[in-house]
């Protein structure tokens, strides 16, 4: 029988963007909404999700959840919006997760707000699905063209397979994109692990996944991604985009695309 796409996300909008901050003195700096390209960050994540099907979005928020909520409510989208509330935010990144998988009804896929990437890969994504995962992870192995790697997340992928994850691996042949396809039964692993320890970081859920033989790759091939969390990551997506990367038809109202304003 046929897997059901996913049509779904989570998108992690919650965090202070420590590394940012500067441009904004005062800690006043809202990390979603920093311009690329004059659309804010947050806005091309959310029209290439719709443009490669997803018609129901959660964005977890927390660092100054108004007014990124604000502005979010003024921007015409033709998906079902809701925004989850994480208070601790503060903790690890597992924590969103949690907190956007249980606004959810079902598998979705998960976006974090400082990660554009192109519809097309997102489309990929989605059509390869879960097929009896725990999680899917798109990874990137044209390792010489990541900016910043770094900062960059590790990945030991084996075929299909991904067999290890973290920033501080020392042999790896790809990157984490930051974009992922998620169950219900590895948000209650990570459910589990929340309730033991108090906090959990994404790549522990992910390392349950591993230790089951049930975490996925997928390679997104000569697909582009950009993580935009320092001065210089900003700088970097600023010149791509001038150079014509990461259009999705901005969505209007009535659900059809307009023209990318670039």
């Amino acid at each position: 029988m046929p897997q059901e796409t996913i049509r779904q996300a989570v998108i992690v909008a919650a965090g202070f963007g420590s590394r940012l901050q500067p441009l904004r003195p005062g800690g006043r700096l809202i990390p979603p909404l920093e311009p690329v390209g004059k659309s804010p960050i947050l806005r091309r994540v959310l029209d290439g999700a719709i443009a490669a099907g997803i018609s129901r979005v959660v964005i977890v928020t927390g660092h100054l959840r108004e007014e990124l909520e604000e502005a979010v409510r003024q921007w015409p989208l033709p998906c079902d919006l809701s925004f989850a509330f994480n208070p601790d935010y503060r903790l690890s990144n597992g924590i969103s997760l949690l907190r956007g998988a249980q606004a959810c009804r079902g598998d979705f896929a998960l976006l974090m707000s400082d990660h554009l990437f192109e519809a097309e890969t997102l489309t990929a994504l989605l059509r390869r699905g879960l097929a009896g995962d725990l999680a899917v992870l798109a990874v990137d192995s044209k390792i010489d063209r990541v900016f910043d790697l770094d900062d960059a997340t590790k990945v030991v992928a084996d075929g299909d397979r991904i067999r290890r994850i973290g920033k501080g691996l020392k042999e790896y042949n790809a990157i984490d994109t930051g974009m992922f396809l998620i169950s219900q039964s590895l948000t209650e692993i990570l459910d589990d692990l929340v309730r033991q320890t108090g906090d959990a970081s994404i790549s522990a859920a992910m390392n349950a996944a591993i230790a089951a033989n049930r975490m996925g790759a997928f390679d997104i091939g000569e697909g582009f991604w950009q993580d935009v969390d320092t001065p210089e990551m900003l700088a970097e997506a600023e010149r791509q985009v001038a150079l014509g990367r990461y259009r999705s038809p901005p969505a209007k109202a009535d659900g059809r695309p307009t023209e990318a304003d670039g």
